[in-house]
């Protein structure tokens, strides 16, 4: 094999590193950003609702 051929192997080879680590780096990412997203989610459905207050000091309806 020929010196050029090699060294074109090995960037070969890099770059294919590279990509599945950013590729996983972004996958993470979004796995990160969903489980963010259904703390705060289920964070809210689980807090009691409001209930809209009476006025003080109106008579009742009836």
């Amino acid at each position: 094999m020929y010196h050029h051929d090699i060294m074109y192997s090995i960037a070969q080879e890099r770059g294919r590193e590279r990509r599945a680590e950013a590729r996983a780096a972004r996958n993470a990412a979004k796995v990160r950003r969903a489980r963010e997203f259904w703390d705060e989610r289920l964070q809210q459905l689980a807090r009691p609702a409001r209930r809209p207050s009476r006025r003080r000091g109106a008579a009742p309806a009836g």
